[in-house]
């Protein structure tokens, strides 16, 4: 699988290519696992599976991350009846799945406001508002967003691209990972019946399901940094050896605390996820900072493997909880016990 994602890693970012197939092909080897897996050990599995993916392709490694989110929040909250066999076509990679939940975290850290409203109908709600960026908007994905209530309540809801009351914005111009399917979507009057709420407590949700977003987001860092430290290597003079021997045992104290919480979540402190993610930014961007410096004029063109890694690196940060959110929740939790 990773050859033909690494094959196909340029068409992806460019755009030139979705990461559709892509998704198909891991569903067909059972990368995103199967109902009836230990949750802990199918973490771990998922955590190696897009290191890998993303040392060859953060798209196809996104794309997934995207797809095994919303698995994960299936997983964790059941919808109260189920769903056409929802879940079988998502792990088979049939059906894309977009997680939209960005502004839950803002939300949650009281520094954003939920861009979707829902209002009660029958046993049901309506839906109206904006979903500002998802990734995988293919054909019929199913997107999970969160919306709040005229109650102040916070509900998590599933929909279909294709359901009455959605209307897709277009794709983002972004600076890479053109092939993941990133846009936006407009909401209007979308009616959501019981079975597509997973949660009317989002507060409870994130903490169910936020675990595992941010290890499987430090495994894309991790990834990343991998396949810009071995190209690194493949030049580093003999001046740059000590820093890029120093960055690899960085990159490996934090693979070995990612594989530890992902195994055993256990006696984890506030802020601890969150450090190893910020720590895992921290090797990616310096390990593509190091490969830049030694690739020469051929890591500045467009074309090359060393810049499309500066693009992937670029988009690492602002991906939800950000950087900076990140920062703040480290804060907030105070000193490391």
């Amino acid at each position: 699988m990773t050859t033909t994602a690494g094959a196909t890693a340029d068409d992806l970012d460019t755009g030139r290519a979705d990461v559709r197939p892509a998704l198909r092909r891991l569903g067909e080897v059972g990368a995103f696992g199967a109902d009836d897996d230990d949750p802990t050990e199918a973490l771990l599995a998922s955590v190696r599976m897009l290191r890998r993916l993303a040392a060859v392709s953060l798209a196809t490694a996104f794309a997934a991350w995207s797809q095994r989110m919303v698995l994960e929040y299936l997983r964790c909250c059941p919808p109260p009846a189920p769903l056409d066999g929802l879940v079988a076509q998502v792990r088979a990679g049939t059906v894309p799945g977009a997680t939209a939940l960005a502004p839950a975290v803002a939300d949650l850290a009281g520094t954003g406001t939920l861009p979707v409203a829902a209002v009660r109908d029958g046993t049901g709600w309506r839906l109206s508002g904006t979903v500002g960026w998802a990734s995988n908007l293919f054909d019929d994905a199913v997107v999970v967003v969160p919306a709040r209530t005229a109650d102040e309540g916070r509900l998590v809801v599933l929909f279909r691209r294709t359901d009455p009351g959605v209307t897709p914005t277009g794709p983002h111009d972004t600076l890479g990972l053109r092939g993941t399917g990133t846009g936006g979507l407009h909401l209007d009057g979308l009616a959501v019946g019981p079975a597509q709420v997973l949660s009317d407590d989002l507060t409870a949700f994130m903490a169910v399901c936020r675990p595992a977003m941010l290890l499987l987001q430090t495994a894309l860092a991790l990834g990343l940094a991998d396949a810009a430290l071995s190209a690194a290597q493949e030049h580093l003079p003999a001046v740059l050896r000590a820093d890029g021997d120093a960055l690899g045992e960085r990159r490996d104290d934090v693979a070995r605390r990612l594989e530890d919480l992902a195994g055993d979540r256990v006696g984890v402190g506030p802020g601890d996820l969150a450090r190893l993610r910020l720590a895992a930014l921290d090797v990616a961007s310096e390990a593509v900072r190091l490969e830049t410096a030694v690739a020469g004029g051929a890591g500045y063109l467009a074309g090359s493997a060393t810049a499309r890694r500066v693009r992937e690196v670029a988009f690492l940060p602002v991906q939800a909880p950000t950087y900076g959110q990140l920062r703040r929740e480290i804060t907030a939790a105070g000193p490391r016990q």
